[in-house]
């Protein structure tokens, strides 16, 4: 069982119904100006599942109405639509009778499970009975994937851990180092009760080992000084507390700190890591778990959000669906993040009620000069912020081509930025900027009518000592017309569409998009797969870029996951 979407009705200042869909979608940045309503839009969404109703001190189940329209009195609402078979859906029923009551219900794969958010209780769109309803809906829940959500504003690691004997319910840290604990096949219950010290410090010995080699080590590959130098250190003291220390090494000396005793940035990557390795509900599928992140990276430098930004990547691709939202562009890094899944949140004409638009619906302020236009503007930054002076561009006509180029060039142009334009006239205007920028450029047209118009005007317009840095696309076959799609040949998209289990027929746009969305090894694949023809028109094409500036292997990326 999955989730596919979620629907948010009434929920503070989201009048909805609001619907963020997850279904194909496994990585959704929501971006907006500050008090634009991102962080609303994540604490519905973690309001869903009742397991996390004790956390944050149930802040994101308070306070539900919307304030700017106190004369609305309707009930907040989360729904969720959630793929599941009929046999999972039976077996989550505990009760012998009640399961048999619904066996004969026709088949189904997908449920739509709503919460109510006054009476925190749930119905089914599969059963009428109101109180069978509340309590199936329950027993669903419980076995779907978790919802993390992460907000180092509100929430501080802590340094002490209080250990009660017989603990109600796992939630909150106590409930993450026990799932370090069991890691480990122990438990932090046991250990308490555990009267050998020498086997109690050995036990904490090996939950220490298992947190550092995770949490260190993604520390010291996303922070800018010796991150390797810090580790984690566990103690018991009064037999019941759990203290927690962060040891950091000067030489052959040990020097102990408070978590809070750190950095802000480290701060963040602690609670961040912590609460994605070891959240403390195993129920569902790992691979599915729902990761809430909002403003990641906050106290992080530039630097290191980008280095963030490749792995909030690789979370969405190994561990599961990530929503998060931001506004710095860092964590929007083109290289990682598909434009075309970005959200942008923002209050509707009346400022009472929170919107929410897929950014290739979201109208331009001022002439539309590339893909990224909105994105520029919901976060109110110049393009330029996005590439940095040392960086090289290539200009293309769309989005679908900087996918191709990003996938089928992979390795060979990666100290390039590729900059989506909207067409062969928004080439030719950004031309200008780069060159008054001192932006080491190339324009890449599409070798069509229009594409070729523009390269000869450009040829005119700018002289001689630009004209190297412009290209139509290769045409070696002597093609009527050659744009990004034509590069390929006949057969190649369709079979790359079949393997990603797509309609044969599936266009060029959607198929570039899915290839981008796809883990690394499926990219690597698709790559592979294309005909010889269609490779040498891609090192035509790779030739013609290196013979401007001249390119360098690249310098191996450290790879930022979890192990």
């Amino acid at each position: 069982m999955k989730y596919n979407k979620f629907i948010i009705k009434n929920y503070r200042a989201i009048e909805g119904p609001m619907e963020i869909d997850i279904k194909k979608n496994k990585l959704v940045p929501l971006i907006g100006a500050n008090e634009s309503g991102k962080t609303t839009i994540l604490q519905a969404i973690f309001a869903f599942d009742y397991a996390n109703d004790k956390e944050y001190e149930g802040r994101h189940l308070k306070e539900l109405r919307n304030f700017y329209n106190p004369q609305s009195k309707e009930t907040a609402t989360i729904e969720a639509e959630i793929s599941v078979k009929k046999t999972d859906f039976l077996n989550c029923i505990s009760d012998e009778e009640m399961r048999k009551k619904y066996s004969d219900i026709p088949n189904f794969s997908e449920i739509t499970i709503s919460r109510n958010l006054d009476t925190k209780e749930y119905s089914v769109s599969v059963i009428d009975d109101l109180n069978d309803g509340k309590i199936i809906g329950k027993e669903i829940v419980s076995r779907l994937p978790y919802i993390i959500y992460n907000d180092d504003f509100i929430e501080r690691p802590k340094n002490e851990i209080q250990i009660p004997e017989n603990p109600d319910e796992l939630y909150g840290w106590l409930g993450i180092y026990e799932r370090a604990f069991n890691k480990i096949d122990s438990s932090i219950f046991d250990i308490i009760k555990e009267p050998e010290e020498n086997i109690k410090l050995g036990i904490l010995s090996d939950v220490e080992s298992e947190i550092n080699k995770t949490l260190i080590k993604e520390w010291g590959k996303i922070s800018l000084d010796d991150g390797g130098c810090l580790s984690i250190k566990l103690k018991i003291e009064n037999n019941n507390t759990l203290k927690i220390q962060i040891v950091e090494k000067k030489g052959e000396k040990d020097r102990f700190f408070k978590i809070e005793e750190r950095s802000k940035g480290f701060l963040w990557f602690f609670n961040f890591v912590m609460k994605i390795k070891y959240n403390p509900k195993s129920t569902g599928s790992n691979n599915d778990i729902i990761y809430l992140l909002d403003e990641p990276g906050s106290y992080l430098h530039s630097v290191a959000q980008e280095r963030l930004c490749h792995m909030i990547k690789n979370i969405s691709n190994r561990d599961g669906k990530v929503i998060y939202c931001t506004h710095t562009h860092h964590l929007l890094d083109p290289k990682y993040i598909p434009t075309k899944y970005i959200y942008i949140v923002q209050k509707d004409k009346s400022k009472k009620n929170i919107e929410l638009s897929k950014i290739t619906n979201v109208k331009t302020d001022v002439k539309k000069m590339s893909e990224l236009q909105p994105v520029y503007e919901a976060l109110g930054v110049s393009d330029w912020d996005f590439f940095t002076q040392k960086q090289k561009i290539i200009l293309v006509e769309g989005i679908h081509d900087k996918y191709a180029l990003e996938i089928f060039l992979k390795g060979k142009i990666d100290d390039y930025i590729i900059m989506p334009c909207v067409n062969a006239e928004s080439i030719y205007n950004n031309i200008s900027r780069m060159i008054a920028y001192n932006k080491k450029y190339i324009a890449l047209w599409d070798n069509d009518e229009e594409g070729i118009s523009y390269y000869q005007k450009a040829i005119k317009s700018f002289g001689k000592l630009e004209s190297n840095k412009l290209m139509v696309l290769p045409n070696k076959s002597k093609k009527r017309k050659v744009r990004m799609e034509e590069m390929f040949e006949k057969n190649d998209l369709s079979n790359i569409a079949v393997y990603l289990e797509m309609p044969e027929n599936s266009s060029y746009s959607n198929i570039m998009t899915a290839i981008i969305c796809s883990d690394d090894e499926t990219i690597v694949n698709c790559k592979n797969m294309i005909s010889g023809k269609s490779k040498e028109n891609f090192e035509e094409l790779y030739n013609m870029i290196s013979s401007v500036y001249g390119l360098k292997k690249p310098k191996q990326e450290k790879e930022l996951q979890f192990v």
